[in-house]
């Protein structure tokens, strides 16, 4: 096609010309020369001495105070600073001074890596000739700073695409971190969504388009892979995740396409500098009612190190398989996963990074279960295709790559290419319509053949400078991308109805066959191209500014066609093309009275086309074009880092509009409805980390008053709530660790989510709203040796009757019952 072709040539050329621009930068600063191993740069060199004071402590607690004395930023795995003390450093002397003593005797030696970046690793066990190497800060580094083991995350490089504290930046973040979504026994992305403020599950369509979730009331798929755009995916595995991160608040500035509720953005293990092995075998079973059912096997390895000698070429790799038996009756699941990734440093100013992620899954189309009447009266393991064998088969594939080049001291060079390609085939079943007053129902069979393919380039500059006493952190980046995707849903006749409480099983289904209703058939094609700019600006030690500006274009042409039982085109939108562009501005401000507290305030705009893939994309359910959403999001809050920065929070007071908002028609899941103006405001609180230095903490609550606030539709008046949205929700982690005394490497922890009662639809004709419930989960885990380490995870201690999500009351998705999962960890 020409306009694709054209689209190649420009950001080909786009993106040649910037990489051209970093290898001249490149040339330039490597012929200038760089800092020796260990020596600070320059400006800290010649700086004037700085009154330190930090008593003695765990040495990563140390760290971070001399990081908020004197601005260096620390990079490191979390094992290297675990169980080492610093000794208390007290006086006039510089950063590096200050630094060597809290370092004295530890085993540890460092190497900065720009103005203020400092990277830790472990002496040499020998001597070695010439000066002592170091690695220079990685791309996990750059992602998100330290590796923690508690359940807080003291920065976000999502946020901002810089390396900035959460504290600094004028937007709510929080993040399930790796041990949280350990203690949650969370193997899937969206289990970590119950321990985010102000994120829901949302209906994936029986699994057909991965982890959808509602962000603040607005409904949204886009998951980004440590900060790049992402296509359609899979529902995700944890295996390789280091932490899950909720963006809250508009990110239309960096990311484009996106929603003023935010995003979620998954962060990646990435190599260590020193070996590690892990292996992880678990076991689950429920025990009675319908969770008797449920069983599941899985195994996992995490394996890292360096591969050369030098440690300049570092690997890590992630696998897991899986097979789970569902509560729900004939709802069975097989996994296969696998992520390789591979740091390379080509030089002590530049470092490249290639990571890959294949998985597998083979699984049953599964929509739930019908209410009746409004209610819950089918048990919660019943099944419309019990006794069929339908199956559904997804391959996931994608790879990034990403260069990051240390140009001069303060200006910093990022190349990053993304590809996702999905496919998908098989067949489902699911319930087509519910008589209420005979308590029958139909079911029909649908196929699906699909596929996705994703691409984006992404240049990026950072520069860091000041002007007279205020100092700026600028980012100026291009992203490019190009989406594909292919879908055919042939849809059966209903079969004859049957009793919802006598069924038979398994019920009359009709086969797909040559007079089946073809009844969406999908070729879109999505090009964009954004450029975007922002300033970080330190204004004084207390106030620091955030602007941002994106231009954003473009181009969607759709195919698509609806055919009748007779193969007859019933309705067709063949090439109907959309170009469209958008600016969009975004303003924040933080103001910090003490070092512990930051006040804040933003504003920012979002744009969105028609979504990708939803069916009859371009065109509303009378073919008329739609047009894009379009919103605004104000935000106040206050921010908390205590405790040494192990324990941060967040209340935000938040308010989001958002225009032509688009929704599955519940009467025709291939047309949409437009909602008019949404509007989502309320409350949003968090607090993670570690109370103790044994006791971590995770709680979190969210007001969300999420409605249609604008429309002339009379089906759709003002006031009507949006699906899936409580207006109350709450959760709760806990981990306590036994360190001294016959409990000794014990660990227990707990989990209690809340959620208030909320519409399956969002139509005033359907009022059928799920239950509020609470559900409590309890684990142990128990070191049997320095090695060895058994676990024990019960899930639904109460044994609750709960549903996740819905999309009509024919489409309800039930909790998981009472079940517990054993498992054993071996790391060396």
């Amino acid at each position: 096609m020409p306009e694709v072709r054209d689209w190649a040539e420009r950001s080909a050329k786009l993106a040649l010309a910037i990489a051209v621009c970093f290898a001249g930068a490149a040339q330039a600063a490597g012929a200038s020369g760089g800092e020796k191993q260990g020596a600070p740069p320059e400006q800290l060199a010649q700086s004037d001495p700085l009154q330190i004071d930090i008593a003695a402590q765990p040495l990563s607690d140390a760290l971070r105070e001399l990081s908020r004395q004197t601005g260096l930023q620390f990079f490191a795995d979390s094992e290297l600073t675990q169980g080492l003390t610093a000794p208390a450093v007290s006086g006039q002397m510089s950063a590096d001074t200050a630094l060597q003593q809290l370092l004295a005797g530890s085993g540890l030696v460092y190497r900065y890596s720009g103005a203020s970046a400092v990277a830790l690793e472990r002496a040499p066990t020998a001597p070695e000739s010439g000066p002592v190497r170091l690695q220079p800060i990685t791309v996990d580094a750059v992602l998100g700073g330290i590796v923690t083991d508690s359940y807080a995350a003291s920065d976000s490089f999502g946020a901002t695409r810089t390396d900035t504290p959460i504290i600094d930046t004028p937007q709510s973040i929080q993040a399930v971190t790796r041990q949280a979504l350990d203690d949650a026994g969370a193997t899937d992305i969206a289990d970590a969504y119950d321990y985010l403020a102000g994120i829901q599950r949302d209906l994936n369509s029986g699994g057909v388009f991965g982890d959808a979730y509602l962000a603040r009331g607005f409904e949204t798929d886009n998951i980004l892979f440590n900060g790049n755009r992402t296509g359609r995916p899979a529902t995700l595995d944890t295996a390789n995740v280091e932490r899950v991160q909720a963006l809250r608040g508009p990110t239309a500035t960096l990311f484009g396409r996106a929603d003023p509720g935010g995003l979620i953005n998954i962060v990646t293990k990435q190599p260590l500098s020193e070996p590690f092995y892990q292996a992880d075998v678990s076991a689950g079973s429920g025990f009675f009612g319908d969770g008797s059912r449920f069983r599941q096997g899985r195994a996992t390895v995490d394996a890292s190190g360096p591969i050369d000698a030098e440690g300049r070429v570092r690997y890590r790799l992630n696998a897991a398989a899986e097979r789970e038996r569902s509560f729900r009756r004939d709802i069975d699941e097989t996994l296969f996963f696998i992520s390789p990734v591979v740091d390379v440093e080509i030089d002590d100013e530049t470092v490249a990074n290639l990571e890959l992620i294949y998985q597998y899954r083979e699984d049953v189309f599964d929509r739930g279960i019908p209410f009746i009447d409004g209610e819950p009266l089918l048990p919660t393991d019943w099944n419309v295709a019990e006794g069929q064998d339908e199956q559904l088969d997804k391959h996931f594939f994608s790879g990034t790559f990403r260069l990051d080049r240390e140009l001069t001291d303060s200006l910093t060079g990022r190349l990053g290419l993304y590809g996702s390609y999905g496919t998908l085939d098989g067949e489902g079943i699911q319930v087509a319509s519910v008589d209420a007053a005979t308590r029958t129902a139909t079911a029909q069979r649908l196929g699906f053949e699909g596929s996705d393919l994703f691409l984006t380039v992404q240049p990026e500059l950072v520069a860091e400078f000041a002007t007279g006493s205020v100092g700026h952190t600028l980012l100026f980046g291009v992203d490019a991308a190009y989406q594909k995707n292919r879908s055919r849903i042939p849809f059966g006749r209903p079969g004859p109805a049957f009793s919802l409480f006598d069924s038979g099983f398994p019920a009359i289904i009709p086969e797909l066959s040559t007079g089946t209703q073809n009844r969406f058939n999908e070729r879109l094609t999505a090009k964009s191209i954004g450029i975007y700019i922002q300033d970080q600006i330190d204004l004084t030690d207390q106030w620091k500014l955030l602007a941002g500006l994106r231009w954003d274009n473009v181009w969607l042409t759709e195919e698509s066609f609806t055919t009748a039982f007779n193969d007859a085109v019933v309705a067709s939108d063949l090439d109907e093309d959309l170009q469209d562009n958008a600016l969009l501005p975004r303003v924040g401000i933080v103001y910090q009275p003490i070092e512990q507290i930051g006040l804040y305030a933003s504003y920012a705009q979002t744009y969105r086309p028609p979504v990708v893939g939803g069916g009859n994309s371009l065109t509303d359910a009378n073919g008329e074009r739609v047009d894009a959403e379009e919103g605004e999001s104000f935000e106040v809050g206050v921010k908390l880092e205590a405790f040494d920065g192990r324990l941060g929070g967040t209340l935000a007071v938040f308010r989001a509009d958002k225009e032509n908002v688009l929704e599955t028609d519940p009467a025709d899941p291939f047309s949409n409805v437009n909602l008019g103006r949404v509007r989502s405001e309320g409350v949003e609180f968090n607090l993670n980390g570690e109370i103790t230095e044994n006791f971590s903490l995770g709680l979190n609550y969210a007001f969300t008053d999420a409605r249609i606030n604008s429309n002339e539709n009379p089906a759709l008046p003002r006031g009507t709530r949006i699906r899936n949205v409580p207006r109350h929700a709450a959760s709760l982690q806990a981990a306590y660790r036994f360190t001294e005394g016959s409990l000794e490497g014990l660990r227990l922890f707990g989990g209690v989510v809340y959620e208030d009662n909320k519409p399956a639809d969002t139509t005033a004709a359907d009022d059928t709203k799920l239950p509020e419930f609470l559900r409590v989960d309890l684990g142990a885990s128990y070191d049997l040796t320095e090695n060895i380490q058994t676990r024990l995870q019960i899930r639904n201690l109460t044994n609750e009757e709960y549903y996740l999500s819905g999309s009509t009351a024919r489409n309800v998705v039930p909790g998981q019952p009472f079940n517990a999962t054993v498992g054993i960890r071996v790391r060396f």
